[in-house]
């Protein structure tokens, strides 16, 4: 049977799960800057000029490109914050030793 892991092990295994939290929270506030930058990306019929035509097939697919960035910062957001609650769990489990009560090593 496997020993289980040492306090050092655990608190390696939760920084390292906080450490990548923050790197997806980066990537939520930079996800936030380019769906900024896309909503930026309609046009009025003045801007569009000769192309008026395809100002509303051309305004959809900003609208779709702000949604998709959207939902990409939500969901980065909910990773980081996946992560940080598994780590927090994981630590509370170990400073109560239920791993080694639960006999799950």
């Amino acid at each position: 049977m496997t020993p289980p892991p040492s306090k050092k092990d655990v608190e390696v295994a939760t920084d390292t799960l906080r450490v990548e939290a923050g790197m997806w929270l980066r990537h939520s506030d930079q996800m936030a800057v380019i769906t900024s930058m896309a909503e930026g990306l309609r046009m009025t019929a003045l801007e569009a000029g000769l192309f008026q035509l395809i100002v509303t097939p051309y305004d959809e697919a900003a609208d779709q490109i702000t949604a998709r960035c959207r939902e990409g910062q939500q969901r980065m957001t909910e990773i980081a914050t996946t992560l940080r609650k598994v780590a927090d769990t994981y630590d509370a489990e170990e400073a109560n030793n239920a791993h080694q009560l639960n006999n799950l090593y």
